[in-house]
């Protein structure tokens, strides 16, 4: 028996079965190789198309690496049942002539063991081989099936990121836009009134991310139904409120404390995920406060400044910066042409 064959399929077998069931039933994000395998997938497309977010192209990308990983584990396995078959000459033979199996024999009946097709032309010559094929069987059986039924939570958590993309967007285009739009007069009732239905939609598309990671490779063309102009307009506009506009935490310290832990949980979830190690090529904008005055919001002393010099702020809108350049976007999608 050839042990280095056997040991190198039990091995593959064993760490793509851990990467399906860490991707697919844990709520911690995708295996090791899935996370790789889908950022080089999202790469090719993101390179292709230009670094345009209104490529065409990179809207299938979020298909391709689904496809991609389920194709990659399925042949991974297959290869991995084949090599523990390749360790012993007679481990399959004929079931009409009961010859050896060649390589390539060994290759089909790897293939139909997994997908439990049960043809029976070929069959397993000793008990360590039949039960190396009933465990493969079982596996493929469970792994395939719940590879397959991953796409579906998938893709419900797609629509809900596309739902939050619409429903910032319908708000305004820029984050000056949105508050004017929200000013009575007194105050901004009509944000603050939606500000739960947001809340709520950012919690669970950041429970989503934690969950299946692979939707932030999910990229729509048009600005307005994409996540990161979306998710950088309703961040500058908390920064806005909080910031520059005078009285909001003390008036409606609720609703800003809820944006807050929900806003620096996404973000979090960005910086130690898909934007660690990088850093943006471009900067945030000048803050520009001519509308929000020509509207007669009350605006506090000092605010732009306070907003444009404190380090923290300067961290967080460089990591803006960054998921914007990471998507295909600029700041161009956020503030328009200014």
């Amino acid at each position: 028996m050839n042990y280095l064959y056997l040991l190198s399929g039990i091995v593959l077998f064993a760490v793509i079965a851990m990467d399906i069931v860490k991707t697919t039933l844990s709520s911690k994000g995708g295996g090791v190789i899935t996370s790789k395998l889908s950022r080089g997938v999202w790469n090719i497309f993101f390179v292709a198309s230009g670094k345009n977010g209104t490529s065409t192209l990179l809207s299938y990308a979020g298909l391709a690496v689904l496809c991609s990983v389920l194709l990659f584990w399925v042949a991974a396995l297959w290869l991995a049942l084949f090599l523990m078959l390749l360790a012993e000459p007679d481990s399959i033979v004929n079931s009409s002539t009961m010859a050896k199996a060649s390589s390539l024999e060994k290759l089909y009946y790897a293939g139909f063991t997994l997908s439990t097709l049960g043809v029976g032309d070929y069959k397993a010559t000793s008990d360590l081989w039949r039960i190396v094929t009933s465990v493969a069987a079982f596996s493929g059986l469970a792994f395939i099936t719940t590879s397959i039924t991953y796409f579906v939570p998938v893709l419900q958590a797609v629509g809900l990121q596309s739902k939050l993309s619409l429903y910032l967007s319908s708000m305004g285009k820029t984050p000056q836009e949105i508050l004017t739009n929200s000013w009575d007069g007194k105050g901004f009732s009509s944000f603050f009134d939606n500000t739960s239905d947001i809340c709520q939609m950012l919690i669970q598309h950041t429970m989503h991310h934690h969950s299946y990671p692979v939707i932030h490779y999910f990229h729509k063309k048009q600005p307005e139904q994409a996540i990161a102009p979306a998710m950088v307009l309703l961040t500058e506009t908390y920064h806005l409120l909080k910031e520059t506009v005078s009285g909001q935490e003390e008036e409606n310290g609720l609703q800003m404390s809820m944006l807050q832990t929900t806003l620096d949980s996404y973000l979090e979830m960005l910086k130690s995920g898909f934007l660690k190690d990088a850093s943006p090529k471009g900067d945030a904008p000048i803050l520009d406060l001519k509308e929000l005055k020509a509207a007669g919001i009350p605006l506090a002393e000092e605010g732009a400044l306070k907003y444009s010099s404190a380090q923290a702020t300067q961290e967080r809108r460089e990591l803006l910066t960054l998921l914007l350049e990471k998507d295909g976007w600029s700041w161009q999608q956020v503030y328009g042409e200014r």
